[in-house]
């Protein structure tokens, strides 16, 4: 495969692959971009349209056993991808062609290129395509800020400055497992225990603990594990709501026009958090087999079985605003308009506010004592 090379979607810079049969409009010649209103690959010069397949894919999962114990067989699944680093947070992306400069899509950092680095990765096998558009993001951008009370003045409009917003495939494994959970722990159920004490009737909860034992089992289907931590861990923890039944399969084109960050964690590197968040869910499913009116757990055992993993890329659009020297990211689900993100606060204006409060409160006072 190609080396890819992508540029952000509002750019004033160069958009290039270097698979010219991908990159160049058959009409023209042009350069081609994925446009996210249109569904469609759009020419940038004379405005011809090309269809892209986006039938959701027949999923198929890679043995997550089988390729940890054989590391020469990921050859069979690996590309080479140009990358460079960003020196302040460290995320790794795609860098766009015959550009010097660009900014960092996770802290806004100036990067100057000096050599970008082809470094061989893994190949995403399946995609979420952007559906929200960089029009539509700016809306919901300025609808989300407009809505911050105590944000510092000017804080909207160099947010949804054109050149902060950047639209970029975010990596992610997933991740299914077959799970049995031995557990052991004591079931407690309460009642109300009436008494006379001193004169007076007292009623009491109690709780009687009884030993207990048993064995659940669940089946997962899609854990979502980042493949990266450049994004905010705040942020992608509530980056949860996609359309994962829409999933197609992985196509250059859909990264036309965009930035694409390349994963740092392999799949068996990311496994420890799918697992935790499998155990979490397991706790919840024992605590619910004990039943009673209180749990205690003091032991699970769980086996894994079954492990399938996959590579896939979720859209983002990102903003990241500097304020008083500190980084702020923004995010916007690209398939569903979600926006979250961080915020800085005036100090000025909750100061104002207190001292508001503070001179009502005194009023009230003094003309409740007259």
């Amino acid at each position: 495969m190609s080396e890819l090379y992508f540029d952000p979607v509002g750019s004033d810079e160069a958009v290039k692959s270097s698979d010219t049969a991908q990159g160049k409009c058959a009409s023209c010649g042009g350069s081609l971009v994925y446009s996210p209103e249109k569904q469609m690959l759009s020419c940038l010069y004379c405005g011809s349209d090309f269809p892209l397949e986006l039938a959701p894919a027949d999923v198929q999962e890679n043995d997550f056993a089988a390729l940890s114990a054989h590391p020469e067989l990921w050859e069979q699944e690996e590309t080479l991808i140009a990358e460079v680093a960003c020196g302040q947070c460290g995320a790794h992306t795609t860098f766009p062609e015959n550009t010097t400069s660009f900014s960092c899509a996770f802290c806004g950092t100036p990067i100057v290129l000096k050599a970008s680095v082809t470094r061989r990765t893994w190949k995403p096998e399946y995609i979420l395509p952007f559906k929200i558009g960089k029009t539509q993001c700016d809306k919901l951008l300025r609808k989300w800020a407009s809505s911050l009370w105590f944000a510092p003045s000017g804080f909207a409009k160099k947010l949804l400055s054109d050149k902060q917003m950047k639209g970029i495939y975010l990596p992610y494994w997933t991740y299914d497992a077959e799970t049995l959970t031995n557990y052991a722990g004591e079931r407690g159920v309460s009642h109300v225990v009436t008494q006379r004490l001193n004169g007076r009737t007292v009623s009491q909860v109690v709780t009687d603990w009884h030993p207990v034992s048993g064995t659940v089992q669940y089946s997962f289907d899609d854990v979502l594990v980042p493949a990266s931590n450049s994004l905010p861990r705040d942020i992608a923890a509530k980056m949860t709501n996609w359309d994962r039944q829409n999933y197609v399969t992985y196509n250059a084109d859909f990264v036309q026009g965009f930035l694409m960050e390349l994963y740092r964690d392999n799949f068996i590197d990311s496994f420890p958090a799918a697992k935790k968040q499998m155990e979490t869910f397991i706790r919840t499913l024992v605590s619910s087999d004990i039943g009673g009116s209180q749990q205690r757990i003091s032991r699970l055992d769980t086996h894994f079985s079954e492990i399938k993993f996959k590579h896939v890329l979720l859209p983002v659009w990102l903003s990241a605003y500097r304020y008083n020297n500190h980084a702020y990211v923004f995010a916007i689900n690209g398939r569903t308009g979600q926006v979250t993100g961080q915020r800085p606060w005036s100090a000025w204006k909750i100061a104002t506010l207190v001292i508001a409060i503070a001179t009502l409160l005194a009023l009230i006072l003094f003309a409740g004592s007259g």
